[in-house]
Formats: C-alpha cells, sequence, structure tokens
C-alpha cells in the first residue's frame, strides 16, 4: 500500500476513535509530515483522500477540519453513479438509451468540456429505471475521446460509468454538481410517466478523471421521492453553496 494511503488510514482511524471530533482542525500539513516522516506532499496526498470521502473539509490552504465520522472507503468508492449507489441500496438499476447522436458542440458544450469550435460532443438521452419503475431522465453530453466508446456499449448497459472503466480505463473521479427543481417538460412526462407540469428533481453535473479534465456533462431529472441529498456543514467550512438558477447552465 502506498505510504500516503497508510498515512490516510491511521488519521481516518483515530478520527473514528475521537482524537480529533468534529469541527475540529487537524494539525497542519508540516506537523503531520514530521509525524510521519514524510515530505509534505505525501501527507497532501492523504489529505486529499479524507476530503474526497467528506471526512475532512476542502478549502485549499487552510487547516483541515473533520466534516464527519469517516466511512469505510473500501467498501464504498469515492465516485458513485447513478446505479453504483441504487446497487448500494440493495435495489435493481437499469438504463435504456432512447436518442444518440453526433451533434455540433454548442457554447455551453465548449465551456463545460473544454472544446474547441467545430468539435461535435456525443450526445444521449436514457431512461434510467430502479426496480423496473421509471426514475429519471438523463440529457448527456460527451467529448470526442469519450463519446466514441460510450456509442459502442449496449444500449442497455446498467452502468456506463463501470463500462467505461473496464473497457476502456476511463475513470470518474469528480464531480461538480448542482441541485434545483424543474417542471416535467414533453419527453420527461412521456419517459417518466407524470403529468405536465410535475415538480422534477434536477441534478446538474460536470465529471472529471484524475488529471481534471472533463468526461461528461449531464441533466439529470428525477421523479419525486427517489433521491434525498445529505451535505456536510461545519461553522467556517460549509460545503454547501447556494446560487441563483439563472447562474446554472441548461440543456437545450
Amino acid at each position: 500500500m502506498p505510504r500516503y494511503l497508510e498515512i490516510a488510514e491511521i488519521i481516518r482511524g483515530e478520527i473514528d476513535a475521537g482524537t480529533w471530533g468534529l469541527g475540529e482542525y487537524l494539525p497542519p500539513e508540516s506537523k503531520l509530515a514530521q509525524r510521519f516522516e514524510v515530505a509534505p506532499g505525501t501527507v497532501r496526498q492523504a489529505l486529499k483522500e479524507l476530503v474526497a470521502e467528506g471526512t475532512l473539509s476542502a478549502r485549499r490552504g487552510a487547516k483541515k477540519i473533520v466534516m464527519r465520522e469517516p466511512r469505510q472507503t473500501k467498501d464504498v468508492p469515492e465516485f458513485r453513479s447513478f446505479a453504483q449507489w441504487a446497487l448500494s441500496e440493495k435495489r435493481k438499476p437499469s438504463g435504456l438509451v432512447i436518442e444518440s447522436e453526433w451533434v455540433e458542440a454548442s457554447e455551453v458544450d465548449l465551456r463545460k468540456l473544454n472544446l474547441s469550435r467545430g468539435e461535435k460532443v456525443f450526445r444521449v438521452l436514457r431512461l434510467r429505471t430502479i426496480d423496473d419503475q421509471p426514475v429519471m431522465v438523463e440529457r448527456t453530453h460527451y467529448p470526442p475521446a469519450v463519446g466514441v466508446q460510450v456509442e459502442t456499449l449496449p444500449a442497455d448497459a446498467t452502468s456506463v460509468t463501470n463500462e467505461l472503466k473496464v473497457r476502456f480505463g476511463i475513470e470518474f473521479v469528480a464531480a461538480e454538481n448542482s441541485f434545483t427543481t424543474a417542471a416535467a417538460g414533453d419527453v420527461d412526462q412521456r419517459l417518466l410517466k407524470v403529468a405536465e407540469g410535475y415538480p422534477l428533481l434536477c441534478h446538474l453535473r460536470t465529471s472529471r478523471d484524475r488529471f481534471g479534465t472533463p468526461l461528461e456533462w449531464s441533466e439529470d431529472r428525477y421523479r419525486a421521492g427517489v433521491v434525498a441529498l445529505s451535505v456536510p456543514t461545519v461553522q467556517g467550512d460549509n460545503l454547501l453553496n447556494w446560487d441563483r438558477v439563472d447562474n446554472l447552465d441548461w440543456m437545450n
């Protein structure tokens, strides 16, 4: 096991044992480096692991704050897709591609996916179900390097995220997420079997690999009563950010 993962596991265990409680500060990186007799960069990697799982705060350049009791990362991946989450809840997820096509990148695509003008994106409309019940409509745009791989996947692949990792080594490790609400449109009504104007939870997401390269951006619309969100907050380091709806980017 790499040294930084050993350090992360030690710190995780100490938090679990109550050495540092919720809302308390960890020692600075320099002190931790001295304690573990490693370079500061190794400690920084260890702390990034704990930040990624939500155990520590994410503010750069500041001492880390304990946000919550650590979870068992060996059993729960740091980045979980819709299907991975459903499986963890012992539910049966599935998906079906309704439409897919290559289209010229829009202004939002250029910005979200770091593309050049004139490039194309692979646009996919999928219906997601849990236990055979329609729960979410997923509209996703992929950059060319990812889209050519997604295009080869089965239309009923349970988890595109997992298929891309297993088949092509494309791994989703981080995402920027925004949540809001919207009334069901024509496509939503038809696929989710809801009435006009039915309230939907909208999840706007840009996913990246470990190098920060955008892999997709997506707008997912959930039926009410399907998912709930949990966000840890601590005074002085709040991971919950409020924004105006008109500041968000939406699919056309």
